[in-house]
This record gives C-alpha cells, structure tokens and sequence, in this order.
C-alpha cells in the first residue's frame, strides 16, 4: 500500500498545474502555491487510505479539489468509484468535469465510460468522433477509438456502421503492428465484434472468419465459440453448429476477460454471470 501511495503521489506532482495556460485545450490552469501542492497530496494520500467507495474517500477528494478545482484527474478519481459502483448519474457530472479541465487526457476515457458502463452509445461515439478529429486515431483501455464507436453501433442496430468501424479499427491495428501475424495484430476482441456484425448483417461465412481468428489467440473463448456454432447452423449445418455450441457451454468459464468485466457485462457477451443457462447445474 506505502509503495502504492509513492507511486501515485509521484503522478499527482506531474499534474499539479501551473501559471501556463492549459495546453489541451481546457481551461485556465490554477496557480499553485508549494503549500497547496502538499495540502492537496496530503488530502489525496487520504483518500486512498480510505475504501475506494467510502463517503470518505470523495471528501477528501472533495478536500482537494476545493484546492485545485481545474483538476481533471482528481475529478477523473470522483467518477470512477460511482461508476464502478453503478451509480452513473452520480458519476457523470465528475467526468465531465475532468474531460471540461482536461479534454486531450480524459475525452477518449469518457467514451469508453459511456460505451461499457452507462451505455450512453451515441453520446460515447460523439465523444470518441471528437476525440479523433481532435486529436487523431488512438487508443483508450487497450483498444482503438473505432472499437468503441464499433460497439456503440452494434448496440444501436446500426450494424453496417459497427462493421465499418470495426474495419478501420482492424486497419489501424494493422498498421500499428506489422511484425504481428494478423491474428494478433488485432485483438482477439476487434476480431470477435467484428464476427458478430457480420453475423448480425447475415454474413454468416465471413462471421466465422472473423470467429476463427479470435479462436486462435483465444482458443476457448466460449462467446466465440457459441456464435461461431450459430452461424454454422444459419448456413444449414445444424449438426456442425450443435456441436460447436456444446462446445461453448463447456468453455463457459472461458468469457470477455477484459479488466471492467467484473463490473460490466459486455456487449454480445453470452457467458457472463446473469445468464442462468451457463451456469453448472
């Protein structure tokens, strides 16, 4: 926890702000004292003394946002235990406000807040449309702006426009990593999604493409597996499909194994902890 504390106080001091005008594109930064500074480390290094979801833990924030009121990261800290905890409505004034003081650095984040955890779709894919006209094509929790605005149409029923993005993600990947062989230059996931468009637009024989390439990064991943089954019986070969749906309940432990999964269910996830039907009798 000491060496925690050390690391994270070590990050504070790189964004404390300074006499210079905020150069994302936020606002006015706040002078600082070398007092304020160690008041609000002393505030920070207490709120995390404290559990992450305590009313504890956001006075201290509170503490030293009354400070440093033009601090995105500290706001950034606020919104993250209320969306943890569900607690969207509480959190997304908190975020706005990092993304308000901090747009390049928080912008994209809020995004990909809104595609997986309040499912505020055409908000995030304006966000992440901003996000790249502002500042180019990039990455925010392990994959491309274009996944994200990928989900936000497959959950929208824009599946011809989740599949565009998913391409330009591919793409992006591709030419991010072109040492990697294609089943690894894009993620496992980009190749899931990608699958699932296809399955959804009725392009059941490039879906269990897409599928195949997740499998061999991913060699059980059950919610590949599952669709991958479907899409064999949607082209009439329902014993093929049968038997790769079984397979998937085998693998069912097998599921999206992204960080936030414990607090979200994803998108097309099949095998996660609400659905009864995985569960072992």
């Amino acid at each position: 926890m000491k060496k925690y504390l050390i690391i994270l106080l070590s990050v504070v001091s790189c964004n404390l702000a300074t006499k210079e005008k905020n150069s994302t594109g936020g606002s006015e930064a706040i002078a600082l004292t070398s007092v304020d500074s160690m008041r609000i480390k002393g505030f920070i290094q207490k709120a995390f003394s404290t559990p992450l979801h305590s009313l504890e833990h956001q006075q201290f924030l509170d503490s030293a946002l009354a400070i440093q009121p033009d601090n995105g990261w500290l706001w950034q800290q606020k919104a993250m235990p209320l969306y943890k905890a569900r607690k969207y409505q509480l959190g997304k004034p908190f975020l706005e406000k990092a993304v308000e003081h901090d747009p390049k650095k928080w912008l994209d984040y809020s995004g990909f807040m809104r595609c997986i955890f309040s499912k505020d779709y055409i908000k995030s894919i304006s966000e992440f449309m901003r996000a790249k006209k502002e500042y180019g094509d990039g990455y925010v929790m392990d994959h491309t702006y274009n996944f994200y605005i990928g989900i936000d149409y497959l959950q929208l029923n824009q599946f011809s426009k989740a599949k565009e993005f998913l391409l330009l993600s591919k793409e992006q990947q591709f030419k991010d990593f072109p040492k990697d062989p294609p089943q690894e230059a894009c993620h496992y996931l980009d190749w899931y999604y990608l699958g699932i468009a296809d399955f959804e637009l009725g392009n059941y024989k490039e879906a269990i493409e897409s599928f195949n390439m997740s499998l061999m990064v991913y060699d059980n991943f059950a919610d590949a597996l599952y669709f991958k089954g479907r899409s064999m019986t949607k082209l009439g070969d329902v014993e093929e499909g049968v038997k790769w749906e079984k397979l998937a309940f085998e693998n069912g432990d097998n599921t999206i194994n992204e960080d936030n999964v414990i607090y979200e269910i994803y998108p097309y996830q099949v095998f996660h902890k609400l659905n009864e039907s995985v569960r072992p009798k």
